[in-house]
């Protein structure tokens, strides 16, 4: 067996590694870079290998950063089985779509501007019929019951991250020379326990060789417990100046978390039952009709609930006109908008609208990859680039890190800790994680009782 890191090596975005395994080519996820404009279109246009060697995919959840650059894939070539949970098929059909639509839409809006900071004519990666194409190669793997691809098993065990979310384990099924048959475990992006809505994460107890996600190495989360308290003390303070609370957010797994906070919020009295929120995304609109649809794999508190992404005055904002006409009203209120980093979509008009007045807060729920807009606000520029045009940035900026759907440095050296449990320890790679994040991470698995740790370069090769 032999991995070839292709995507996210010492960067978060770009999730997609390369697994040489029983005479076939399989592409751990195939997600999008994200960061300068440039740079990211340089990345994602082209991959490091012929996508038509691609026997298969194997995909750990339906984040952009780990499936939104699929229909690239099948544009150039590869035509074999995309493997995944349910309920990660059904979103990444939503999540694909999406993306294609946006693309060409963001094309079109950029391209008709008469002042330009770039060349020439701005080209989606693909269209809504790439994307078409690569919804009909999905085949589904329920957690927990291992699957015999012909020369390898592949085993999905529940990641706690997002709905659908997966851990994944190949074995070869021939033993090599010494007896042993060859074992790799692919963390995905891994959950907090005692998170809301999801079930903690379900680790496995064997692999030779992990490869591990680290984006919150080296950090520590403020308690799930605390989140509550941090984020109603945020909205009242701005509703009581009269302000806009402007939440970017995932529309998988964020979007429904928010909401989820909202409404226990509004339950225990914490924040005025009067004050309207909007979810602006129709695309987490169609995720959250998928987590109705999947309250099986909600946590038991979440399923007690009668109706836990509902609630008075919280509206789901459907049509362009209706997301225009939010920036015409006055505040106080709040409004959840996709993406989560602020790189598309209808959040990029709200923080337009918004960022100059002193009275809104952006409220950053999540993880902000390096050269965002994200992380541009949240490293408190003074004026961003947004849709071409330079905003000033006066609204107060927050960043609630306890609801990160991601496990922080301590959570993931306990997430890994079963794998030495028969006294033998894996050789692991740290993936999806900035250097410092990375190498933070590092030295703590190693002082944990994991001597060989690797931070790999894109393009680095090893032998399982």
């Amino acid at each position: 067996m032999k991995i070839v890191f292709h995507g996210a090596t010492r960067t978060v975005t770009g999730s997609q590694h390369e697994i040489q395994i029983a005479g076939k080519r399989i592409l751990l996820d195939c997600g999008l870079f994200q960061g300068p404009r440039d740079l990211a279109r340089q990345i994602n246009s082209s991959f490091d290998f012929d996508p038509k060697t691609i026997d298969a995919v194997i995909l750990s959840h339906a984040h952009a950063d780990h499936v939104a650059n699929l229909p690239n894939l099948v544009r150039q070539g590869f035509h074999g089985p995309i493997y995944c949970t349910k309920a990660t098929a059904a979103i990444s059909v939503l999540m694909l779509l999406d993306s294609a639509k946006i693309q060409e839409e963001d094309a079109r809006y950029l391209n008709q501007k008469t002042h330009k900071t770039w060349k020439g004519p701005i080209q989606p990666l693909y269209s809504e019929e790439d994307a078409e194409a690569t919804i009909k190669l999905f085949q589904n793997i329920e957690y927990r019951k291992p699957q015999d691809l012909g020369g390898y098993t592949v085993e999905l065990r529940d990641a706690g991250h997002v709905l659908g979310s997966a851990a994944v384990r190949l074995v070869e099924t021939t033993p090599d020379a010494s007896g042993r048959k060859p074992t790799l475990v692919f963390t995905g992006d891994v959950g907090r326990p005692n998170s809301p809505v999801l079930n903690d994460p379900d680790p496995f107890d064997h692999a030779d060789v992990l490869i591990s996600e680290c984006t919150y190495g080296g950090r520590t989360h403020s308690p799930v417990n605390l989140v509550a308290d941090d984020l109603a003390r945020i909205i009242s303070e701005t509703a009581g100046h009269g302000g806009w609370i402007i939440m970017p957010a995932f529309a998988l797994g964020r979007t429904q978390t928010l909401v989820y906070e909202l409404h226990q919020l509004r339950e225990a009295k914490k924040i005025p039952g009067w004050l309207p929120a909007y979810v602006d995304s129709p695309l987490a609109n169609r995720v959250t009709e998928v987590f109705r649809q999947y309250s099986t794999l909600w946590d038991p508190e979440t399923q007690a609930l009668v109706q836990p992404f509902d609630f008075p005055n919280l509206k789901y904002v459907g049509s362009i006109a209706a997301s225009q006409a939010l920036n015409a009203r006055t505040g106080p209120g709040i409004i959840i908008a996709s993406s989560g980093m602020c790189e598309a979509g209808r959040i990029l008009h709200h923080l337009k609208h918004h960022l100059r007045d002193s009275h809104n807060t952006v409220v950053l729920p999540g993880f902000q990859a390096e050269n965002t807009l994200g992380r541009k606000i949240q490293d408190h520029w003074k004026e961003v680039p947004i849709l071409g045009d330079m905003i000033p940035v006066n609204a107060r900026v927050e960043s609630i890190d306890g609801l990160s759907a991601h496990a922080d440095g301590k959570e993931l050296i306990e997430y890994v800790t079963p794998l030495r449990s028969n006294g033998t320890r894996p050789r692991i790679y740290l993936v999806h994680g900035e250097v410092p994040q990375a190498t933070a991470h590092q030295q703590a698995l190693q002082a944990a009782g994991f001597p060989e740790v690797t931070i790999p370069n894109r393009k680095d090769e090893a032998q399982v």
